[in-house]
């Protein structure tokens, strides 16, 4: 079974986590939290995916600019290992096995001792319990209507949706007394010769839940290459997981036939290398998912595309991208990732290739 989506997995972790985390906490003495010291040890929690993953390095950067000599643990998953290493600052990165979960949680017990465990999660109370397991003098977690995960921290923090998930994030910060300078997550790409000619990224896959949500019509991909290339002479590269290959595939074909000059490197290259082939990249092109983050933190020009997922929430952290959406009366429906119940997703619908095109035709010095 697959880590992410897992419809079991997650209502074992609804109708198991929540009565057992109300239980342990009733155990659990509240500890009044001291700010951070110069040389703190700190573990991270985030088992989600690949943008909340990148957005974590904006934390990251806040502990390592207060605490220079600090050390930093950072527990992932398997969905989110990848980008868990690739991040600076990160003296260790744990890989939780979901479908381990009693190996993994007796793992984590042993991982030595914290001066302090940060959980970044809104929703998934194996994260919490994760939390209850470490050892550590501090513990600090999101406290959201409704998901009953916060009964066994120290501090428990509002999770918001109207906030950027970053500005919840550094909430989590606000809370032990970290200095806050409000990074955003940076990423410095390397000159490579992945792709010779100059050239744009469209990445037209979203990952994780409510797939469909996000997700913009082939067709649309297509036009808007055609026009690209017509007018820019610009090489269109496809970038996407190994399992995109295919679809991504298809797409080139038809560009292909039109004419355009078009390439398809979906699954060839991992998550450091893709961060600087988008940091060679004249124009990202990208729904909202784990890519988008990672351009904006590179800060590669973009045009991100949303549909049903939260701009404030979930939007670009970059003054070079571009938002587009159809800004229908129901949009967004998504705040957590998996809460719509939308079968028919017009907001990604009715977002028009013209109105790609536009903002493109709009951005001062992306072809020059």
């Amino acid at each position: 079974m697959g880590e992410r989506n897992n419809k079991w997995r997650k209502r074992l972790d609804k109708y198991c986590g929540c009565p057992l985390l109300f239980t342990l906490g009733l155990f659990h003495h509240k500890k009044k939290i001291s700010a951070p010291r110069n040389g703190a040890s700190f573990v991270i929690l985030k088992t989600a995916g690949m943008g909340d993953t990148i957005i974590t390095d904006a934390v990251i950067h806040e502990i390592k600019a207060a605490y220079p000599d600090s050390s930093i643990t950072f527990i992932s998953s398997k969905a989110n290992y990848g980008m868990a290493k690739t991040l600076e600052h990160i003296d260790r990165v744990y890989n939780f096995e979901m479908g381990k979960p009693l190996k993994s949680l007796k793992e984590c017990a042993n991982l030595g001792h914290f001066d302090y465990c940060l959980d970044f999660a809104p929703w998934a109370r194996i994260n919490a319990v994760i939390s209850y397991v470490l050892n550590a003098d501090y513990k600090v977690g999101f406290k959201r209507k409704g998901m009953y995960r916060h009964y066994i921290y120290d501090k428990a923090v509002e999770h918001s949706d109207e906030l950027h998930e970053v500005d919840n994030f550094r909430n989590i910060l606000k809370a032990i007394g970290v200095p806050l300078h409000s990074y955003n997550p940076e990423f410095h790409p390397e000159k490579s010769d992945f792709i010779s000619k100059p050239y744009i990224v469209f990445h037209l896959f979203p990952a994780g839940s409510c797939v469909l949500l996000r997700k913009w019509a082939d067709e649309n991909w297509i036009v808007l290459g055609q026009k690209i290339y017509e007018k820019y002479g610009c090489r269109i590269v496809l970038s996407g997981g190994k399992e995109d290959t295919a679809p991504a595939e298809q797409v080139v074909s038809v560009l292909k036939e039109k004419g355009v000059d078009v390439e398809n490197i979906a699954g060839k290259y991992n998550l450091r290398q893709m961060i600087d082939i988008l940091g060679g990249a004249r124009l990202l092109v990208s729904v909202n998912t784990g890519i988008m983050h990672m351009g904006a933190a590179v800060g590669v020009p973009m045009v991100a595309l949303h549909g049903a997922t939260s701009v404030k929430r979930w939007g670009p952290l970059s003054d070079k991208a571009v938002n587009v959406l159809s800004r229908e009366s129901c949009q967004p429906c998504i705040s957590l990732g998996f809460e719509s119940n939308c079968k028919d997703p017009v907001c990604m619908r009715h977002i028009t290739v013209d109105m790609v095109m536009n903002e493109i035709e709009k951005m001062k010095g992306v072809f020059a």
